[in-house]
């Protein structure tokens, strides 16, 4: 596996974001493919193009211990912004950092841009104290 881009210490779990590979695949598709909110992903149809997506989109992945916790996937518009189009986090991660530590990342790679997230889960922007900015939100340092 290759060497991870962040190593951070968070709520007991070591967590380590990596660049997004081919090697990731299965283990994003896998967990997206238990939630029915991700079918438009993971149906059939459109599996092969969102496969495509991930690799050439801006995505990291979150392992603790060798086990996937979840992925961003992004959309860079330079030199005007950056869009993180998805972000998931597998349940028995949540609420342990791992979605805001992803989102960090984005923005810690990105720091002369400004970070906006596509969003049905306002609640949890909101919850963060991200700026609500007409349709997305802003994501501040």
């Amino acid at each position: 596996m290759p060497q991870p881009d962040l190593t951070l210490e968070h709520k007991i779990i070591r967590m380590q974001i990596l660049k997004y590979t081919r090697e990731h695949e299965d283990a994003v598709i896998a967990a997206i493919e238990k939630d029915p909110d991700w079918d438009m992903f993971t149906n059939q149809k459109s599996l092969p193009a969102y496969k495509q997506r991930l690799e050439d989109s801006l995505t990291y992945v979150c392992y603790s211990a060798a086990e996937f916790c979840g992925y961003v996937r992004a959309i860079t518009d330079e030199p005007f912004a950056v869009y993180i189009s998805e972000l998931f986090v597998v349940p028995s991660y949540r609420n342990k950092a791992v979605g805001r530590t992803l989102i960090n990342k984005v923005k810690m790679d990105f720091e002369y841009l400004t970070v906006y997230v596509l969003s049905d889960e306002d609640a949890y922007y909101e919850k963060h104290g991200y700026n609500h900015v007409g349709s997305v939100f802003e994501i501040h340092a």
